[in-house]
């Protein structure tokens, strides 16, 4: 077949004709790229057979070019927050599950497509989030996770109390001979074990203090650990089901922290409930939770439910912060509602050392 040649007005037509559409064509930026980014789950290669269209869990990937490929995310902090955002954009309510695994496929055969995502957790888009502000340095050759999401219709919604915070508040000097059980679970600041070995008798000054755990989701709160894996704990008698399910930290007005504490490890149940609910969960292994319109209620008498102040400046203003689910361990439907920030007078004295002003406060970012 012999090869036609086109006359040369209308082959500089074609091109202009050519050259025009390209033009007209979105061009990607640095900008519009990561605004029009668009996100999809994913399980295998090409999808499983019989796979439902809108799956539930998988690896989350992203498009920077309108769907023409997709690569997956390496995130420094990729938590419940980042995964929450994956779930609403999706229409998939929230997040139940947020890790970096191999379980849907690895960075060698799904390369990243995007470094570096750090989310708030009330974004409408994974695009809305910020970007980490310097390369991720897990993000490197040897590293095979990708992100990975499991979603949910319904989540519970731990809210913190305010007012049982500042209606508890009071200080109590305690031998450390009285302490043993909260030394195994390090609710104690480090100088105490030390002084411990030459004082066994020497006594800490406790800022003890209840915190009430709402929840006022949709669906109940259940440890993330299964049943088997709980830890019986002798010294108390139960089973705890979280490591940390809420911390205590004390901050000068620079927000330099001075005092920390933590109620390491936690029985979760229905201590009061609403009007009409009743209670489901207790304290005993395979029955542990909160159900929706119940609170577990840690009251100021019990092990752990203190900062030890024994070191800190007297006759000083300081911040206290508490934290419910501190580490993201719990999916939840937001984590805006997790945090108290109050002002803490603090004179060394029990009848003067005040706390008061108590506001809700989300979870910080980790990062």
């Amino acid at each position: 077949m012999e090869l036609q040649v086109l006359p040369l007005p209308i082959l500089l037509l074609m091109l202009g004709l050519i050259s025009t559409s390209q033009a007209n064509k979105p061009r990607l930026t640095i900008d519009n790229n990561y605004k029009n980014m668009l996100v999809r789950l994913a399980v295998g290669p090409a999808g499983k057979r019989g796979e439902v269209q809108k799956l539930r869990a998988g690896r989350v990937e992203v498009s920077f070019d309108f769907g023409a490929s997709w690569g997956t995310i390496c995130s420094t902090g990729w938590s419940m927050r980042e995964a929450n955002v994956v779930c609403r954009q999706l229409g998939l309510g929230y997040a139940s599950r947020a890790t970096q695994n191999t379980e849907y496929g690895d960075s060698k055969n799904h390369p990243w497509a995007m470094v570096g995502t750090l989310c708030r957790g009330t974004e409408r888009r994974l695009a809305d989030c910020f970007r980490e502000s310097r390369y991720p340095q897990i993000c490197n050759a040897p590293n095979k996770n990708i992100s990975i999401v499991t979603c949910v219709s319904k989540s519970p919604d731990l809210e913190i109390g305010l007012r049982d915070i500042e209606r508890s508040a009071r200080l109590e000097s305690v031998p450390m001979t009285r302490l043993t059980c909260a030394m195994e679970e390090n609710c104690l600041s480090a100088d105490a074990y030390v002084i411990r070995q030459t004082q066994p008798k020497a006594e800490r000054i406790l800022l003890r203090f209840s915190v009430k755990a709402m929840n006022v989701g949709t669906a109940d709160v259940s440890p993330y650990a299964n049943y088997r894996d709980w830890t019986w704990h002798q010294c108390h008698r139960h089973y705890h089901s979280m490591n940390v399910f809420a911390t205590f930290d004390v901050y000068d007005l620079r927000y330099r922290k001075v005092a920390q504490g933590h109620k390491a490890s936690f029985c979760l149940m229905d201590s009061e409930c609403n009007a009409g609910v009743a209670r489901k969960y207790t304290c005993g292994n395979t029955t542990q939770g909160i159900s929706v319109g119940c609170a577990d209620t840690y009251t100021d008498v019990l092990d752990c439910q203190w900062v030890d102040v024994t070191r800190i400046p007297v006759n000083r203003r300081y911040i206290l912060r508490v934290a419910l689910n501190p580490e993201y361990k719990l999916g939840e439907r937001s984590f805006e509602n997790n945090g108290a920030e109050c002002i803490l007078d603090y004179t060394g004295v029990h009848g003067t050392t005040r706390i008061s002003r108590c506001k809700r406060s989300p979870l910080w970012f980790r990062i």
